[in-house]
């Protein structure tokens, strides 16, 4: 309300809104939602881009509708919302197709799996030691719930996918479990053992690792340096007087450090980068160095917010599979956020469904994306009547 309040002073004519609904609670957007139309009739036009289609829909005279750089629909929102094929396709259909494309490899590939694969996969890997435990965990600001009672396990060598429109409480539970926000109520558990009340880089020593939206690095690193910083728990010693002596003890730490970066560039394929500064990359590049920046202190539990999120097409259809790499070569376990469900449902074993702070589904990509209250909960109240199609529009 504030950023729109300072965009509206200098009285534009033209007023451009990006992701109004991004990250906010459902009562803040519904407010939003009553402020857009106030300005629009002071004689402001404006334009609106939204991942929510029930909130766009509700704001927008006229709708440009596009997926994967292209335009797929150009026209009135009342035409549009009789185009509920098209709709669902670019929000749900990439998952839908994938679930029906075939049947894959379990590692280093995103090709998609069957839906009796998932689920023959997804009962393997429950049988295995759970070393993610969200136990009911609750986040509340003033009597807003952002997050309520919500449970979920991460199993050794699973990906887990949490996927939910804008304001479900995804990053927020991410920040709960890495320990960047207090719990109102609940615990979680790492390989058994209760964080709730360790402070994020604790959980870190013990295994945590987490990435952010922004992939906010060092400008002035290389990739090698940044790649570095995240060995810091390997770090023998770290008194400045043996270091000034070049003693054997720190030699040898400073090789295996060097030997850990080698492995890491190579696993990531960032050789061609490894002395550009961090500064210098395009935002795909950066995110990939941030993934590399966080495996460099060995963490069984990863967790990735919006790893596609401002890379390009070309680079979002890498990043599945090198992810799957990741998870394969170091043996750790996955929870991404994600909103690309074409990548998406072919990495995840698992997915949670989240919807204004609590969980509505749980399973297989194809089960979970296919659940009516999941559908409703992306393109709004209606919408899940009926089945989800099983090929492009």
């Amino acid at each position: 309300m504030l950023s729109l309040a300072q965009a509206f002073i200098a009285r534009p004519k033209l007023l451009m809104i990006d992701e109004l609904s991004l990250g906010l609670a459902p009562t803040v957007v519904e407010q939003l939602v009553q402020i857009v139309p106030a300005i629009h009739a002071a004689g402001t036009a404006i334009i609106l881009v939204e991942q929510s289609v029930s909130t766009s829909l509700r704001l927008a005279e006229r709708a440009v509708f596009m997926e994967k750089g292209e335009i797929r629909f150009s026209g009135a929102t009342a035409e549009l919302l009789e185009r509920r094929d098209l709709v669902r396709s670019v929000f749900l259909h990439g998952a839908a197709s994938a679930a029906s494309a075939g049947s894959g490899a379990p590692g280093g590939s995103t090709e998609a799996r069957s839906p009796e694969a998932q689920r023959e996969r997804a009962s393997v890997l429950e049988a295995k030691p759970v070393v993610l435990e969200v136990c009911e965990i609750t986040k509340r600001y003033g009597g807003l719930a952002a997050v309520a009672d919500v449970s979920f396990s991460l199993h050794e060598g699973e990906i887990l996918g949490l996927i939910g429109p804008n304001g479900a409480g995804k990053t927020t539970i991410l920040d709960l479990v890495s320990g960047f926000q207090d719990l109102n109520a609940g615990q979680v558990l790492l390989d058994g053992e209760d964080v709730t009340g360790l402070a994020p880089h604790a959980r870190a020593r013990r295994g945590l690792g987490r990435s952010f939206q922004s992939a906010i690095l060092w400008p002035s690193l290389t990739v090698a340096e940044a790649i570095a910083t995240g060995c810091e728990p390997e770090v023998a010693v770290r008194a400045a007087l043996p270091a000034f002596f070049r003693l054997p003890v720190v030699s040898d730490s400073e090789a295996d450090i060097a030997a850990r970066v080698d492995e890491l560039i190579d696993l990531l394929g960032l050789g061609d980068y490894r002395d550009k500064f961090v500064g210098e990359l395009s935002t795909g590049t950066r995110r990939v160095v941030d993934v590399g920046v966080q495996l460099a202190s060995r963490p069984f539990v990863l967790m990735l917010d919006e790893p596609s999120s401002g890379i390009a097409q070309r680079e979002t259809e890498a990043l599945g599979p090198l992810l799957r790499s990741v998870q394969a070569e170091l043996d750790c376990s996955l929870l991404v956020i994600e909103h690309d469900m074409t990548l998406l449902s072919g990495l995840a074993d698992r997915l949670v469904a989240l919807d204004a702070g609590e969980v509505i589904a749980v399973g297989t990509p194809a089960d979970v994306l296919a659940h009516p209250a999941v559908v409703e909960s992306y393109l709004g109240r209606g919408w899940g009547e009926r089945e989800v199609p099983a090929g492009p529009p």
